[in-house]
Protein backbone atom coordinates (compact mmCIF):
# COMPACT_ATOMS: atom_id res chain seq x y z
CA UNK A 1 0.00 0.00 0.00
CA UNK A 2 2.84 2.40 0.85
CA UNK A 3 4.07 1.88 -2.56
CA UNK A 4 0.78 2.82 -4.07
CA UNK A 5 0.76 5.97 -2.40
CA UNK A 6 4.34 6.99 -3.28
CA UNK A 7 3.42 6.43 -6.88
CA UNK A 8 0.16 8.42 -6.23
CA UNK A 9 1.89 11.15 -4.76
CA UNK A 10 4.32 11.37 -7.69
CA UNK A 11 1.76 11.03 -10.28
CA UNK A 12 -0.26 13.84 -8.30
CA UNK A 13 3.41 16.27 -8.12
CA UNK A 14 4.20 15.44 -11.91
CA UNK A 15 0.41 16.61 -13.10
CA UNK A 16 0.67 19.71 -10.30
CA UNK A 17 4.13 21.17 -12.26
CA UNK A 18 2.57 20.42 -15.74
CA UNK A 19 -0.55 22.10 -14.54
CA UNK A 20 1.26 24.60 -12.18
CA UNK A 21 3.83 25.93 -14.66
CA UNK A 22 2.15 26.24 -18.16
CA UNK A 23 4.62 27.06 -20.80
CA UNK A 24 3.53 30.18 -22.13
CA UNK A 25 4.51 31.63 -25.30
CA UNK A 26 6.53 34.71 -24.55
CA UNK A 27 6.28 38.08 -26.33
CA UNK A 28 8.20 40.62 -27.15
CA UNK A 29 8.02 44.03 -25.24
CA UNK A 30 7.70 47.29 -27.09
CA UNK A 31 6.65 47.59 -30.95
CA UNK A 32 7.90 46.90 -34.38
CA UNK A 33 7.11 49.58 -36.95
CA UNK A 34 7.37 49.83 -41.19
CA UNK A 35 6.17 51.05 -43.95
CA UNK A 36 3.67 48.92 -46.57
CA UNK A 37 4.09 49.38 -50.01
CA UNK A 38 2.73 51.15 -52.30
CA UNK A 39 1.22 53.61 -50.16
CA UNK A 40 4.02 54.10 -47.81
CA UNK A 41 1.45 53.87 -44.54
CA UNK A 42 3.07 53.23 -41.84
CA UNK A 43 2.23 49.78 -39.62
CA UNK A 44 2.85 48.46 -36.22
CA UNK A 45 3.00 45.08 -34.42
CA UNK A 46 2.91 45.19 -30.60
CA UNK A 47 4.02 43.42 -28.49
CA UNK A 48 5.09 40.01 -31.08
CA UNK A 49 4.95 36.65 -29.88
CA UNK A 50 8.50 35.15 -30.11
CA UNK A 51 9.35 32.92 -32.93
CA UNK A 52 5.95 33.71 -34.80
CA UNK A 53 6.05 34.19 -38.06
CA UNK A 54 4.12 37.46 -39.16
CA UNK A 55 3.53 38.33 -43.03
CA UNK A 56 3.41 41.97 -43.43
CA UNK A 57 2.76 41.65 -47.13
CA UNK A 58 5.48 43.74 -49.52
CA UNK A 59 6.92 46.11 -46.59
CA UNK A 60 9.96 48.49 -46.50
CA UNK A 61 11.07 52.03 -46.12
CA UNK A 62 11.79 53.55 -42.50
CA UNK A 63 11.64 50.62 -40.17
CA UNK A 64 11.86 50.80 -36.49
CA UNK A 65 12.89 47.96 -33.98
CA UNK A 66 11.74 49.45 -30.69
CA UNK A 67 11.05 45.53 -29.01
CA UNK A 68 13.35 43.88 -26.57
CA UNK A 69 14.13 41.12 -29.20
CA UNK A 70 16.16 40.66 -32.68
CA UNK A 71 13.63 40.89 -35.79
CA UNK A 72 14.74 38.81 -38.73
CA UNK A 73 13.27 40.36 -41.52
CA UNK A 74 12.78 37.94 -44.61
CA UNK A 75 12.67 38.48 -48.63
CA UNK A 76 9.43 35.81 -48.48
CA UNK A 77 6.45 35.06 -47.48
CA UNK A 78 7.06 32.33 -44.04
CA UNK A 79 9.79 33.27 -43.27
CA UNK A 80 11.67 32.08 -45.82
CA UNK A 81 14.29 33.06 -48.19
CA UNK A 82 17.37 35.79 -47.43
CA UNK A 83 17.20 37.01 -44.10
CA UNK A 84 18.19 40.61 -42.39
CA UNK A 85 18.65 41.21 -38.77
CA UNK A 86 17.53 43.87 -37.06
CA UNK A 87 18.12 43.89 -33.00
CA UNK A 88 16.54 46.03 -30.44
CA UNK A 89 16.12 49.74 -30.95
CA UNK A 90 17.55 49.71 -34.70
CA UNK A 91 16.31 51.91 -37.08
CA UNK A 92 16.95 51.86 -40.75
CA UNK A 93 15.51 51.92 -44.43
CA UNK A 94 15.03 48.73 -45.78
CA UNK A 95 14.49 47.92 -49.42
CA UNK A 96 11.94 45.30 -49.24
CA UNK A 97 10.84 42.18 -46.55
CA UNK A 98 7.41 39.85 -46.78
CA UNK A 99 7.85 38.76 -43.40
CA UNK A 100 9.38 39.01 -40.02
CA UNK A 101 9.76 36.73 -37.09
CA UNK A 102 10.77 38.11 -33.48
CA UNK A 103 13.99 35.59 -31.57
CA UNK A 104 15.70 35.69 -28.37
Amino acid sequence: MKIVGRALVAAGAAVMLGVGFPLNAQAAQGSFSYHTKPGNHQAFLNNPQDQQCYTVGRAGGLTENNTNRDAVLYSHRNCSGSAVTMHPGDSRTIDQFVSVKFVR
